[in-house]
C-alpha cells in the first residue's frame, strides 16, 4: 500500500467527508457533509498537524487516518496528540489495511515531535489498537458513547 497526504489528493476530500458523515456524523447535532468538507480543509498539511493520511492501492483510497491535537480535549486536556479519524470502507476491512494505515501515522508521529499519541474507540476491549501495543488509559463517556482512552508512547 502507497501513504499520500490529503493535501496531495485534494481530490478525495469528498469521498472522504462522505465515509465520516456516514461513520460518525450522527454524533454532532446537525453535521452535514457540507461541515465535514469544510473540516477536512484543517487537514490539508504535510509538514505539520493536524494532517490526513490516505492509504492507496493503485489510486484507489483504501483508507485513512488522522493525526491531530486534542480530540478530547475537554476531558484530556494534557494529552495533546491523537490518532483519529480512522476509516476503511467496508469492501477492505479484514484485510491489514487499518493496521497499515495506523503504523504508518505512527511512525511519522515522532517527526513532529509526538512522544505519546492518545486516541479514543468505542471497541471496548481495544481492538486492533490492541494488538498493535497501544495501551489502555480509562473507559469513558464521549458524546453519549462509551469508550476506551487508549495510548501509545514513541520514545525510547
Amino acid at each position: 500500500m502507497d501513504f499520500e497526504y490529503l493535501v496531495d489528493c485534494q481530490n478525495a476530500i469528498p469521498t472522504i467527508a462522505e465515509w465520516y458523515v456516514k461513520q460518525w456524523g450522527h454524533l454532532v447535532e446537525g453535521d452535514t457533509f457540507d461541515d465535514a468538507l469544510r473540516r477536512m480543509r484543517d487537514y490539508l498539511n504535510r509538514d505539520k498537524i493536524p494532517f490526513i493520511l490516505l492509504g492507496l492501492d493503485q489510486n484507489d483510497i483504501r483508507g485513512v487516518a488522522q493525526l491531530k491535537y486534542r480530540e478530547m480535549g475537554d476531558i484530556y486536556p494534557d494529552r495533546e496528540h491523537w490518532l483519529g479519524g480512522v476509516y476503511v470502507p467496508q469492501e477492505h476491512r479484514r484485510r491489514g489495511v487499518g493496521s497499515e494505515i495506523v503504523e504508518k501515522i505512527v511512525s511519522l508521529a515522532p517527526q513532529h515531535g509526538v512522544e505519546t499519541l492518545n486516541l479514543q474507540t468505542e471497541k471496548l476491549d481495544g481492538g486492533l489498537y490492541t494488538r498493535l501495543g497501544w495501551k489502555p488509559v480509562e473507559r469513558t463517556k464521549n458524546r453519549g458513547l462509551d469508550v476506551l482512552v487508549m495510548e501509545r508512547r514513541l520514545g525510547p
